[in-house]
Formats: C-alpha cells, sequence, structure tokens
C-alpha cells in the first residue's frame, strides 16, 4: 500500500488517500514550531507524495490553518484532499493588552468559543476558509463535543442540544449544496460514536488515540456497528500521543502526559518484538489501523521534515507475519483483533 492510494468515505463520492498529515503539532501543540519548519514539513509531505492534509481552527487558535493555507494554496487543488472542523469560533481577545494565550506554543492571540449552533457551525466554516486562504473545503468534523472538553454534565448536554437543534442542519446543508463532500465528527472518548449517529447520518468519524496497537475496544462495540450505518473511519494518533513511535524515552507522552506503568510494560514488549523482527514499532503502529475494512485512512502528526519522510518510509515498509503473529501469542492486542496481512 502507497500513500497516495484512495478510499472511498461512507457513502459519499469523497475519495482521500489512506495517509495523511495531521497539523496539530504545527500549531504548537507541544513545543513552538518555527514558520520555516512548518513549511519544510509541508513541503516534505508534498515532495513525498502525501496528498491528504487534515486541520482545524482550534490548533493553535488558527496558526495551523494559516499555515496549512500557505502550503497548499499554490498547489492543483484537485491534487490532494483537505478536512477541517467545526465547533469553535474565534474572537478578538475583549481585552487585548491582558490577554495571554497558554494552550499552545504558537497561538494566535485569540479567544475561543466552543458552540456547536447553526449560526456558530457556519461561521467555522467561513472563518476557515479565509484562514486557509483557499475556497474548498472536502470535508467538515464536529470537534472536541466530549467530556473532556465539557467535563460538566449539563454543560455537555447543552452543546449536544445546539448541535441537534441546529448544527447538524448546518452540516447537512452544506453538503447537500455541494460545499463539502462529507460530514463527520471527531471522537476522543469511547461511547460516542452511537451519540452522533442518533442525530445524524455522519459519512465519517475522526477518531483519535482510541484504535491503536495498545487499545481496540472501540472496534466491535461502535467501529462496526458505524460501519454497518455506512461510516467510514479516519484514525488519527495511532502513536498514543507520541509513546509508539519513541519508546519510553525521557519525554515520552501518552495522552498528551505522563505514561501509566501499565502501559508503559505493554509498550516495552510491543518495542521488544518490533526490535526482534527488525523493525520499528512506529511503522506497525501506522499500519496496524488501516486492517479493518471500515478505515480509510491514518492521520499522523509531524513536527520536522525528518518526521514526515520518516513516517511516510513507516507506512510503506513491509513487516513480516512473525511480529504480528507474536503481538496476538502474547496477548498484546484483543483476541479478535483484525491484524494486517504481512510478508512472509
Amino acid at each position: 500500500m502507497t500513500p497516495d492510494q484512495t478510499c472511498r468515505v461512507g457513502n459519499t463520492d469523497l475519495r482521500i488517500p489512506v495517509m495523511g498529515l495531521g497539523t496539530c503539532p504545527l500549531g504548537g501543540i507541544y513545543a513552538s514550531i518555527g514558520e520555516l519548519e512548518a513549511q519544510a514539513s509541508f513541503e516534505a509531505a508534498w515532495e513525498s507524495g502525501l496528498r491528504f492534509y487534515d486541520t482545524a481552527p482550534w490548533y493553535g487558535t488558527g496558526q495551523a490553518e494559516h499555515r496549512t493555507g500557505r502550503a497548499l494554496y499554490d498547489k492543483p487543488r484537485a491534487d490532494y484532499s483537505l478536512t477541517s472542523k467545526v465547533g469553535r469560533v474565534l474572537r478578538a481577545p475583549r481585552d487585548r493588552v491582558a490577554y495571554t494565550q497558554s494552550r499552545w506554543a504558537d497561538a494566535l492571540e485569540f479567544e475561543v468559543d466552543h458552540i456547536f449552533t447553526y449560526d456558530a457551525i457556519m461561521r467555522s466554516y467561513e472563518d476557515s476558509l479565509q484562514r486557509l486562504g483557499l475556497n474548498r473545503i472536502d470535508a467538515l468534523y464536529i470537534h472536541d463535543l466530549d467530556t473532556g472538553h465539557f467535563p460538566d454534565p449539563d454543560a455537555f448536554e447543552a452543546r449536544f442540544q445546539e448541535l441537534e437543534h441546529g448544527g447538524y442542519r448546518a452540516l447537512e446543508e452544506l453538503k447537500s449544496s455541494g460545499e463539502i463532500k462529507a460530514i463527520g465528527a471527531g471522537i476522543n472518548e469511547r461511547g460516542l460514536i452511537p451519540r452522533f449517529l442518533d442525530g445524524a447520518d455522519l459519512d465519517v468519524f475522526l477518531v483519535a488515540s482510541r484504535y491503536t496497537l495498545l487499545e481496540q475496544e472501540i472496534y466491535n462495540k461502535e467501529i462496526v456497528p458505524a460501519g454497518r450505518r455506512g461510516a467510514s473511519m479516519v484514525i488519527g494518533g495511532a502513536f498514543n500521543s507520541g509513546v509508539l513511535a519513541t519508546g519510553l524515552t525521557g519525554d515520552a507522552k501518552y495522552e498528551y502526559g505522563v505514561v501509566p506503568t501499565d502501559i508503559a510494560f505493554r509498550v516495552k514488549r510491543l518495542w521488544s518484538i518490533a526490535s526482534d523482527h527488525g523493525i520499528p514499532l512506529a511503522a506497525a503502529a501506522l499500519q496496524f489501523p488501516l486492517a479493518a475494512p471500515e478505515v480509510t485512512s491514518v492521520v499522523f502528526g509531524a513536527v520536522s521534515p525528518e518526521e514526515v519522510r520518516a513516517n511516510i518510509a513507516h507506512f510503506k515498509l513491509k513487516i513480516p507475519n512473525g511480529f504480528w503473529s507474536d503481538v496476538r501469542s502474547e496477548g498484546l492486542v484483543l483476541e479478535d483483533a483484525i491484524l494486517p496481512d504481512g510478508e512472509d
């Protein structure tokens, strides 16, 4: 499989490449990324044949969309796929002098309203076009409507009510009018895919960190039923925030934080098996999700041209069958987990 091979998204006419570049790190999630380094990363992706890019208003509060647009504005629009997200509206700070931004290292100085009404969805979409400097986005995801971002149950339910009483209608209008080709939702937590599908026939889910070599519980309970409803999956966070790529280094991260002891044990075993078979664990982590028939693409993040090129090489690497059989025999994946076809 090569990164430019495409798969159909749900029951739509949209086809996207099986590998894409996610731009969250290029918005400064961990550390500041200089403009030249960011553009060099995009250029490395393009030169290596990557033709799928995912971004969002939240990443760097506009920075990632600006950088994505600057990288793509002079590329033939028919040659790549582009997705972004809705649910956050950026506004100038009420007190511009006192305003500080602490979440993102490369953030632009905007406040964020996390809202899912009809008007907010429409504004979010139009604002994304302006930040990107592009006049077409292929698909939009509902972004971060979960208990991690809305821990208060009443606030969480209120946001879903906004979506159900107007946000879904906005997305469906954008799709039916031809503005976008597919609509979906980003998933950070188990249990939410059915809730979204209760409200609308979404075409695609961007599942972040919940379907990886370290975690497969969501597959039979949510991904398979969603697939029967006609929804595709794009998998983000295949490295679980980095630990499956870096191993247990001093700055290893799991779910954007410290690696728990039980996860560290499993990573150590996976790393050892990969070493025994002469492959980087990152290659197996990137290739694993695409064995599932519901998965159309895997999106990875990178902060340098070297990381971009390394991940593309990992994606193309031939992995021996022995690695997958050892992972299964040692109980490091669920018994019924779908594993890729390896090389003899």
